[in-house]
């Protein structure tokens, strides 16, 4: 009777680690969510570079536009995004006064490793394209 006792409980025993066991590996644990390389990223409106960024590409629309200061002015910074790719780009869409009318515009700014800026794109009305 012993010996069948000792059997049981054993066996008992057994059952309960081998399940306790089996439902902690069948639960997963969550993954971290994965992140593109050379995804746009978020960063604040007031970021130093994103400012810089900013001015850079207003004075580039002006001298090719040979606009005076007072034809761009920029209301606010609607979003601002920053890519790591050989460089830095940044992607700002602007509310814009342009000569008395709002509108938008989406910019594209790179600097590259040598830290010079350059503008790869200026769009008028493409913020939310």
């Amino acid at each position: 009777m012993l010996r069948t006792g000792r059997w049981i409980v054993g066996g008992v025993a057994f059952l309960i680690a081998a399940t306790i066991l089996f439902e902690a590996a069948g639960q997963s644990s969550p993954r971290p969510v994965a992140v593109r390389p050379n995804a746009y990223t978020t960063v604040p409106s007031d970021d130093r570079e994103v400012k810089t960024a900013l001015n850079f590409a207003l004075a580039d629309q002006r001298k090719k536009n040979r606009s005076s200061n007072s034809a761009l002015t920029v209301l606010s910074v609607l979003s601002a995004e920053r890519q790591v790719s050989k460089g830095d780009n940044f992607r700002l869409c602007l509310s814009m006064d342009r000569r008395g009318r709002k509108d938008t515009a989406r910019t594209v700014v790179h600097r590259n490793q040598k830290q010079q800026w350059s503008v790869a794109l200026w769009a008028w009305g493409a913020c939310g394209k």
